[in-house]
């Protein structure tokens, strides 16, 4: 299961700093790691843009339905994990009763993030 992301954050992060240890040992120099990381970041952000689902086109019902999913996901936590589905439905009608469409796609795209991450 996941949660909201914290946790796994904190692992990421330490498998990281693991890796680099032996890097770092062996004289490279912070800087070039650096840059790697980095760069490996523009990697994953392309390959998640191009896995993005497209809400553009969809009626309010798959979009709802989308927003749902990412929703839920993002509310994994262990203090509601149990009651993620009705939360995220809550979540999305609020959006959706406060904004328009454009607002809709905004926290789509912010949920979708979190979702593939």
């Amino acid at each position: 299961m996941v949660g909201d992301g914290t946790t796994t954050v904190v692992l990421l992060a330490g498998e990281f700093m693991k890796e680099a240890k032996q890097f770092i040992e062996d004289g490279v120099h912070p800087q070039n790691l650096i840059r790697s990381y980095r760069t490996a970041c523009q990697l994953a952000i392309e390959k998640i843009k191009e896995l993005a689902v497209s809400i553009e086109g969809k009626s309010l019902t798959e979009k709802k339905s989308l927003l749902a999913k990412c929703a839920a996901t993002t509310l994994s936590s262990k203090l509601i994990g149990g009651e993620k589905e009705f939360f995220a439905s809550m979540v999305v009608d609020s959006v959706i009763a406060i904004g328009n469409d454009d607002r809709l796609i905004q926290v789509d795209i912010s949920l979708h993030a979190a979702l593939t991450l």
